[in-house]
């Protein structure tokens, strides 16, 4: 009967034991299992598959305020609380900003501004 060499038998343990379940934990790990979310969602905004779209075939905003706020909240939490404590009238402005098209970096740099009075 032949010996193995040490490096076999470890080679034989590493590739039967560590790596498969070093593999499936990786799949159950929350942060890439976001990271992997954000990539897809990066990809889809790439293509032009989004399915955030703000604005129906006629050129009129398919959202509204409600959903508007609902999702600053939701994804810019920090923003979101600086928004709230604006006056009505400046959030409005920056609604209808985000109806025309302004990026979110245009409308949170906003409401920073009307909310330190700039």
């Amino acid at each position: 009967m032949r010996k193995f060499s040490l490096r076999a038998v470890l080679v034989l343990f590493l590739s039967v034991f560590v790596i498969p379940f070093s593999l499936a934990v990786a799949e159950d790990d929350d942060y890439l299992s976001a990271l992997n979310q954000e990539a897809q969602k990066v990809g889809a905004k790439a293509t032009g598959t989004g399915t955030t779209g703000r604005t129906d075939g006629s050129g009129m905003s398919s959202i509204s305020r409600e959903a508007f706020e609902a999702e600053l909240k939701e994804k810019y939490a920090g923003s979101a609380v600086f928004y709230s404590k604006l006056p009505p009238g400046s959030q409005e402005e920056i609604f209808l900003e985000y109806q025309d098209g302004a990026t979110i970096a245009e409308l949170r740099k906003k409401i920073m501004d009307r909310f330190l009075h700039r």
